[in-house]
């Protein structure tokens, strides 16, 4: 029993209807990232803090001076808290919004960032993983305090009574 040509024309005709009016096809579609909470350390690694089940942070603020940039490493965490590389994805970014933008800045670097502060006050900010045009994961809100910068100390000289 063979079937009529009518009926595989017809079939291949809707096939490719269908791969046509898909917006992304399986081979060119990125995979979002599944992350649940995020790790933040400093430059040599030490945890500053994370969020808990991404509803709160652990420590819920940070302090630093006033023109004295901070190197901040960020580290997504999947649903068995295991850590999501990111660095290697072109396609993926962190970016941090503050609520007083004029306080604070993020620099991105490939697989870490500096947070520049440009004035004393507090703000709060929040970090999201950018994917191409969208947001995949975006942390609660950070108290940021940033505090003046160290008094510049002087010169150690010698003094002479005499």
């Amino acid at each position: 029993m063979s079937m009529p040509v009518r009926y595989i024309r017809r079939s291949m005709l809707c096939m490719l209807l269908l791969l046509a009016a898909c917006e992304h096809p399986i081979a060119v579609v990125t995979p979002h990232i599944e992350a649940a909470d995020l790790l933040m350390a400093d430059s040599v690694g030490a945890l500053l803090t994370r969020t808990e089940f991404n509803r709160r942070w652990q420590v819920d603020s940070l302090v630093l001076r006033d023109g004295e940039a901070r190197r901040i490493t960020l580290t997504p965490l999947d649903f068995r808290g295991v850590p999501i590389e990111i660095a290697s994805r072109r396609d993926l970014s962190f970016r941090m919004e503050a609520e007083r933008g004029e306080l604070l800045q993020w620099e991105p670097q490939r697989g870490y960032g500096m947070l520049r502060p440009f004035g004393v006050g507090v703000t709060r900010v929040r970090f999201l993983i950018w994917h191409d045009t969208h947001a995949d994961f975006v942390t609660p809100w950070l108290r940021v305090q940033i505090q003046p910068a160290a008094a510049a100390r002087e010169p150690f000289s010698s003094v002479t009574s005499p």
